[in-house]
């Protein structure tokens, strides 16, 4: 009787892919472990197994396996069900949803070796690079891809490895290598003969007239804590050479011990601070609440102590012995957030998200898949939502209206916020979705009572809300009250907050010196060569960058068209904002805070926690400043500009400008200090900057829903882009073409397809078309006809080089 095993593999590929096993494999295999599988004509790969059964593919003959890794399954039956959830709802590729799920380095890969054979004579046939490659490699030794590239100098040696293999000189192996390798500590230890004091006091006799030996024994002797070899070898009363001759003597033995590579809390966790009345009622009536729901929206004012009710709740779940998973939108969100965190949850804390090395995400996810105690709580951005729980108790997505939220560039396009209440679906587990700001979507949900709702209305000590003013620019510049970018009410706000002592947070959503550069004779604009959009001036750097592709060029004080030395600068970048700011304000300190500023691993923990302990008086950000941290000496902040928020064309730029607004305002005054935003703005008067004055959540959200429901927009329809890219703009157009008469034939309402604000990117012209699903349709069945579809569309000829991406629920 045959037995056959379905796996994943790590590519783009819709389905599971077959191969043939034997009875005893087939007793030993379970669903998520990891097993290695020919693919292709030379490849090896890493699969995740999926099912065992004894189902013989019809379409081609199944292979058989290479080799079994795992001893044990390092996904649970759960995480394949949600994981495969994932890539039926978003419409994306099973492969690249278990690919994106698994840490790298718990992926192995397939190298190319080769095995030089023994040799007496070159064949006057052989290419120079071939000769070259026999005379620098051994006889019977083994030498990978890479190490073939840099011997003979190209950039593809296959042309030469094909040649060798045919002249019989060598062989090609295929093998795997697993890239994880756990961190070892290098210890030194005493022999255990030593163990007894007799034979110890014996040894320190003997090495009298050896005093270098006898002093680094003693200072040995004396260390408390694990000795590590290389900093023990450094301690003044060592001498390496007597060391290492302890060592060899065997009095010292060096051994090699697994380590974390995140340093554990060694102290006693703190206990929890009691509530305030209002947090205590917020607390009791989620948890009332969770009697009848799952989810509950948490709305509360910023300010208002949200973090504390959450921790009450992380400590019931852990003294249940539950798994908690605590999300936020942004990676900078998590420093200030792991600090409280550790306080008093430290000893079971870990944090998850892409600024740690591939080898730290790994030991994470070894951690929550062994269901750990020093792993119970994780604090994690967006992708720690596909880690393998066991026991999920409770999910906290804080800040749960961000965008960052969702996937955006590549498959897996999922919402981490929509995807988390699935995963706590499918383990029985709770769920707070915690913003002062809701989706329209969550508060629609929460208001017909599908969620629970909660409301925190005061801040925290009856902490005062920061008056809203706005500034308007149109009557600045015409009275001739603008510093630079700043008007003189903001700078004089500025001065005043600094002589009192207190710290200024300005907001600037775009990051650079200047939008674009303009010769001020010929009016030409650098643009982007393979993007339609201006380039954006970094003056640090004195370049010219596109935010799209990452092209650079360096910036030409001339003009390249005309040759006039004379260019302009237009729109405001944070970089050009900083400039300014420590122009006018040359005793302050200033600091910036974006993209550019952020890369490293620590940029954000440093910044923060830099700003936190008032040595930086003024702070410059984009959005990055806005989301949820809390910073207690802050009592101004100031906007820029926030027209460009109220103008995008988009059903949600409205909502989305209200969240920035609000959530920006909220930075000030979270001790209590009387506080003040000041919004500069061409639109005083914009019903939206009235909501946001007036901290008037409930009016702006009967405003939208009513506009959604009568456009028909989310929540009362579902909606799925479909993107299509090409280099030739006819082609595309006729691809559009094509896929909106089909689209037609099986949707009711398609909009499209349309270019986006910027119709070409990378060299790729851009079409978007959206489908509106009402809700009481079959999703399921409406992905099966747009699945066809695609397929159908892939097998045109003509369409061949077109690229299409599907989004489901675009933000």
């Amino acid at each position: 009787m045959s037995f056959f095993l379905d796996v994943v593999l790590p590519l783009p590929l819709k389905e599971t892919f077959t191969y043939v096993i034997t009875p005893a494999e087939a007793e030993v295999l379970q669903p998520g472990m990891r097993v290695v599988v020919p693919f292709g004509k030379r490849k090896m790969y890493t699969a995740i197994v999926f099912k065992v059964h004894q189902a013989a593919p019809k379409a081609y003959q199944p292979k058989q396996i290479d080799s079994i890794i795992d001893s044990s399954s390092v996904i649970s039956s759960v995480q394949l069900s949600f994981l495969a959830w994932i890539a039926s709802y978003y419409q994306a590729p099973l492969g690249l949803v278990f690919r994106t799920a698994l840490p790298s380095v718990m992926l192995l890969e397939s190298e190319t070796e080769i095995i030089i054979h023994e040799w007496e004579r070159l064949l006057p046939t052989l290419s120079k690079n071939a000769i070259k490659l026999l005379q620098q490699v051994q006889p019977n030794s083994t030498v990978s891809l890479s190490q073939v590239q840099q011997l003979i100098g190209v950039k593809n040696p296959f042309p030469v490895l094909n040649e060798l293999v045919e002249s019989n000189y060598a062989v090609l192996k295929e093998e795997v290598y697993a890239q994880y390798r756990p961190k070892t500590q290098t210890e030194v230890v005493l022999h255990p003969r030593l163990k007894n004091d007799d034979a110890l006091k014996q040894l320190l006799e003997s090495l009298a007239s050896k005093p270098k030996q006898h002093k680094t024994l003693l200072t040995f002797l004396q260390q408390k804590d694990t000795v590590v070899f290389s900093a023990f070898s450094k301690l003044e009363t060592v001498s390496p050479s007597s060391l290492k001759t302890l060592i060899k003597q065997e009095v010292l033995v060096k051994q090699a011990r697994v380590v974390d590579r995140l340093p554990a809390k060694t102290t006693p966790d703190n206990p929890l601070l009691p509530l305030s009345p209002p947090q205590e009622k917020a607390k009791t009536s989620i948890e009332n609440h969770w009697k009848t729901k799952n989810i509950t929206l948490l709305h509360g004012v910023t300010g208002s102590g949200k973090t504390e009710v959450y921790m009450q709740l992380i400590a019931n779940q852990l003294r249940l012995g539950k798994q908690v998973l605590f999300l936020v939108p942004e990676i900078s969100l998590t420093t200030q957030l792991m600090q409280r965190l550790f306080t008093f949850f430290g000893q079971q804390l870990v944090v998850y998200h892409s600024k740690y090395s591939p080898q730290e995400r790994a030991e994470t996810w070894g951690k929550i898949n062994e269901s750990r105690a020093d792993a119970k709580l994780v604090l994690g951005a967006r992708s720690a939502v596909l880690l393998p729980f066991q026991r999920l108790g409770l999910i906290i997505v804080d800040e749960s209206h961000e965008t960052s939220y969702k996937q955006y560039d590549a498959a897996p396009r999922y919402h981490a916020r929509d995807a988390a209440m699935v995963l706590a679906h499918m383990h029985q587990a709770k769920v707070v979705l915690g913003t002062a700001t809701p989706s329209v979507e969550s508060y629609q949900h929460a208001s017909t009572g599908k969620y629970g709702l909660v409301s925190l209305t005061e801040r925290f000590q009856d902490a005062q809300m920061p008056e809203i003013h706005f500034v308007d620019l149109a009557e600045a510049y015409r009275k001739k009250q603008m510093k630079g970018h700043l008007a003189q009410s903001l700078a004089q706000a500025i001065e005043k907050t600094l002589l009192a002592k207190k710290q200024v947070l300005l907001f600037q959503n775009r990051r650079g010196y200047a939008s674009f550069v303009e010769c001020s004779q010929c009016a030409h604009v650098p643009q982007c060569p393979s993007c339609d959009v201006s380039l954006t001036y970094h003056q640090v750097s004195n370049e010219l960058r596109c935010h799209y592709c990452g092209y650079m060029e360096q910036y030409a004080a001339a003009c390249v068209a005309c040759g006039t030395v004379s260019p302009q600068t237009h729109g405001l970048g944070t970089q050009q904002l900083e400039e300014e700011i420590q122009q006018l304000f040359p005793s302050a300190s200033v600091a910036r805070m974006d993209l550019d500023t952020t890369r490293k691993k620590h940029a954000h923990q440093k910044l923060i926690s830099a700003f936190a302990q008032r040595q930086i008086d003024i702070l410059i950000g984009t959005q990055m400043v806005t989301k949820g941290l809390d910073f207690e000496h802050v009592t101004l902040v100031g906007v820029l500009s926030v027209d460009n928020f109220l103008h995008f064309p988009d059903f949600r730029a409205h909502e989305r400008a209200f969240q920035v607004l609000t959530q920006v305002a909220g930075r000030a005054g979270r001790l209590g200090d009387k506080s003040k935003v000041l919004i500069q703005t061409f639109l005083p008067s914009h019903p939206v900057l009235k909501f946001v004055q007036e901290y008037d959540y409930t009016s702006f959200f009967e405003q939208q829903i009513e506009q959604r429901e009568q456009f028909a927009y989310p929540p009362f329809r579902r909606i799925i882009r479909i993107e299509l890219r090409h280099k030739n703009m006819s082609s595309l157009i006729d691809a559009g073409n094509w896929l909106k008469h089909g689209l037609q034939e099986r949707f009711s309402s398609v909009l499209g397809p349309v270019p986006p604000l910027v119709a070409r990117q990378r060299n790729y012209y851009i079409l978007h078309t959206l489908i509106k699903l009402p809700l009481d349709a079959s999703q399921s069945a409406a992905k099966s006809r747009l699945s066809a579809l695609l397929h159908s569309f892939a097998q045109v000829g003509a369409f061949k080089q077109v690229k299409v991406s599907v989004d489901v629920d675009p933000q």
